[in-house]
């Protein structure tokens, strides 16, 4: 029988907890048409960049540039972008009767820019005798008012007047991004309302998502079928499978640049969904396991802990120990579940050029080596 012997890898978290288990800002919806069937989306260039701003909060900004053609003559549409009100542990009254996580809302059309109003309804249907329903804060808010889940969500609309032939519209946002005690952050879009305009498609989609450098983030593969489908400025991308609802989702690792997915006659089947995982580690474990635990960028032992051994659940993950030093490195692994395990690792950078070489492998990591030698799974 094995004895169980306890290696320290000491790693730095930083970890943000939530009082109310998350905080949940906006999901953004695209420009849709109240009531239109024949002005058609011809082109559309989706672009999405997380910054870090005042007192390291994290935001989105959201620029939408669609090209349209109305095949008629000129015509006035109201147009309206939805947003659901705040939840989780935020503050979910409305700030001067507008969303209180969104700002810097912005519409030009055709060069011009266009006044807006905001809504606030409180039913899916609010477009009623040619009219947004809206309601005043008293009537959403209520007597029994919870801002932790308030009930109703805000339109932003404007009339449009569509000229015959081209026309732009160019829309641009703010927003603070969502979190969660399992989440860093995350960010949902809506992207199925623009099969609401007369050609029920986007003839040309450009998607670019800039999640900022040496990032990990996940997205489900919903309105796409494989993470091979995106194009990676510098980084990279692995399958991956969503841990709580069991389906298809997309890894990908951003050393700088972002993202880009790029689709003709687009029919989106579902909303776009991004998160980044908090990565939890244990900063020790008895047992290391390849399905559970990720590793840090260096070794490190607590001195108390030299001449200890590592253990590890079964022979993969015994391999992986075995192969850490020279997955700093950059080595490119032949075997497929070692190669798999190390790209789902931020910090693992693939390097064509490098060659194993123990003369390079420092006395610490030589140590690493020999006390996971002593604890060879088949022995």
């Amino acid at each position: 029988m094995k004895n169980k012997i306890v290696l320290y890898l000491m790693m730095v978290l930083s970890v943000s907890i939530f009082a109310n288990d998350g905080a949940y800002y906006a999901s953004g919806n695209q420009l849709i048409p109240i009531t239109e069937t024949e002005i058609c989306v011809t082109k559309e260039v989706l672009t999405i960049v997380r910054k870090i701003e005042e007192s390291d909060t994290d935001y989105v900004y959201v620029t939408v540039e669609y090209t349209f053609f109305n095949p008629g003559v000129e015509k006035m549409v109201l147009v309206g972008f939805e947003a659901p009100s705040p939840s989780g542990d935020v503050n979910g009254f409305p700030k001067n009767g507008a969303h209180p996580y969104i700002s810097k809302f912005d519409v030009k059309m055709n060069g011009q820019v266009l006044a807006f109003k905001t809504a606030m309804v409180n039913t899916e249907n609010y477009y009623i005798n040619n009219k947004i329903d809206a309601k005043t804060e008293k009537e959403v808010i209520g007597e029994d008012f919870n801002s932790n889940a308030p009930g109703f969500y805000y339109v932003y609309h404007f009339n449009a007047k569509f000229k015959p032939g081209i026309n732009t519209i160019k829309h641009t946002y703010r927003f603070d991004m969502s979190g969660s005690v399992m989440e860093k952050y995350s960010f949902d879009y809506i992207l199925t309302a623009a099969n609401r305009w007369g050609n029920h498609q986007i003839d040309d989609f450009t998607l670019h998502i800039d999640m900022g450098s040496d990032e990990n983030f996940y997205m489900q593969n919903t309105f796409f079928n494989s993470h091979e489908e995106w194009q990676i400025d510098n980084g990279r991308s692995v399958h991956s499978v969503n841990q709580f609802t069991n389906k298809a989702s997309s890894q990908f690792i951003t050393y700088t640049g972002g993202i880009t997915f790029k689709k003709k006659n687009f029919q989106p089947k579902g909303e776009l969904y991004v998160d980044s995982p908090r990565n939890y580690v244990k900063e020790n474990f008895e047992i290391f396991d390849y399905k559970a635990h990720n590793l840090p960028q260096e070794i490190n032992f607590i001195e108390s802990e030299k001449s200890t051994c590592v253990y590890s659940i079964n022979e993969k993950s015994f391999k992986i120990l075995r192969n850490f030093p020279f997955a700093i490195r950059g080595y490119i692994f032949k075997t497929k579940f070692i190669q798999e395990y190390y790209l789902s690792q931020r910090w693992y950078r693939p390097n064509s050029e490098y060659i194993v070489n123990l003369a390079d492998v420092s006395e610490e990591e030589n140590e690493w080596l020999s006390v996971v030698k002593l604890n060879e799974w088949n022995k």
